[in-house]
């Protein structure tokens, strides 16, 4: 059984990883899982590749889907810089 925390991280989650005008995504049913992949992307980008991003972080969507409309709003749940 699902404890009312885990039930509310549940949802679209969408890693966003933005450099040079090019928007790049991958999406999880999790805050945790997403939030994992995110850290672990983060740690394998040279400092160069860091500085390139001009946001790199995680999205809490509004959306179920990530083909809606407004799959891209939300709140940012993590951020790195």
């Amino acid at each position: 059984m699902m404890t009312k925390e885990e039930k509310n991280m549940k949802g679209l989650y969408i890693l966003m990883d933005c450099k040079g005008g090019d928007i790049f995504t991958e999406t999880f049913d999790n805050e945790q899982e997403a939030i994992k992949a995110g850290e672990s992307e983060w740690n394998h980008l040279t400092e160069h590749d860091k500085k390139e991003r001009s946001a790199f972080y995680v999205l809490r969507s509004v959306a179920d889907d990530i083909d809606a409309e407004n799959s891209f709003d939300g709140d940012v749940v993590k951020e790195w810089k």
